[in-house]
């Protein structure tokens, strides 16, 4: 973990089942990432992903709200959807109801990057107006059968065609009524923010990142697609002690704040 980054636990509070807060010692008052860890919808937590989101907020000088949210089976989609959302209601109102000019960034690796855009999709135009930009590290997306899949999934990485259709199918609704997940490479139409996609080079799921950045809107200038060169999927949790995976974060973080750069002439 990196040592100018104060690390501070966020109750449950309503709505929003709580999380960590990164907050590095020289910080941007009005932009706040809201982070979404991965783990294939069943597992992880902001505690396992400690060391991408530290190091994150390190880079950036952006302190990051690492978010909980609802786990499959237990939960099943729209949990995850409603949660993220809370969770930005919530880095919003901690930034100050009244200050248009503060930003969320909405960030996720793997799963994450999926529940990140759920968020996006769900969101009310009021907020979505206060979304700067959405950054997508090695996403899963919904793909079961992929050329990058049969190349680099297997039983044992857990990105092999049979375990990530079983991962998916957690998030269904079982024995009852329910929504059925809409999965981001059908609505990536839909997604009209800055957008910033991180695929590692030798991951299973890179067609997914491939396909969701292939159905974004044409005309966005700030749409970045970024592969991390011999990298496999889930790297950036080596960041403290793999310079490459610093090397992205930083790159993330000036990105942030290009976006940024028109409200903050706009409030100069």
């Amino acid at each position: 973990m990196p040592n100018d980054v104060t690390e501070t636990p966020i109750a449950e509070e309503g709505a929003f089942r709580g999380g960590l807060l990164f907050k590095p010692d020289r910080s941007a008052s009005d932009m706040t990432w809201v982070y979404f860890h991965g783990g294939g919808f069943v597992a992880g937590s902001p505690e396992t992903h400690r060391c991408v989101t530290g190091w994150l907020a390190s880079v950036s000088g952006i302190p990051v709200l690492s978010a909980r949210y609802g786990l499959a089976p237990e939960f099943p989609y729209p949990a995850q959807r409603d949660d993220a959302i809370a969770a930005c209601r919530t880095a919003l109102s901690r930034r100050g109801a009244t200050n248009d000019d503060s930003r969320i960034f909405l960030a996720g690796d793997s799963a994450g990057a999926c529940v990140a855009l759920w968020a996006l999709r769900g969101m009310a135009p009021s907020m979505r107006t206060r979304v700067g930009g959405i950054a997508l590290l090695y996403g899963a997306y919904g793909l079961r059968q992929s050329p990058s899949i049969q190349k680099y999934g297997t039983q044992k990485n857990g990105l092999d065609a049979q375990t990530l259709s079983a991962m998916y199918e957690r998030l269904f609704h079982v024995g009852g009524p329910g929504e059925t997940p809409p999965w981001p490479i059908d609505f990536a139409i839909e997604v009209s923010e800055p957008t910033f996609i991180l695929a590692a080079e030798l991951d299973a799921v890179f067609d997914d990142s491939v396909a969701v950045f292939g159905g974004l809107p044409p005309g966005q200038t700030m749409n970045r697609f970024v592969v991390a060169t011999g990298q496999q999927h889930g790297f950036l949790k080596h960041a403290g002690d793999d310079p490459n995976a610093i090397a992205e974060l930083e790159q993330l973080g000036k990105w942030a704040y290009h976006c940024a750069m028109p409200v903050r002439r706009k409030e100069a």
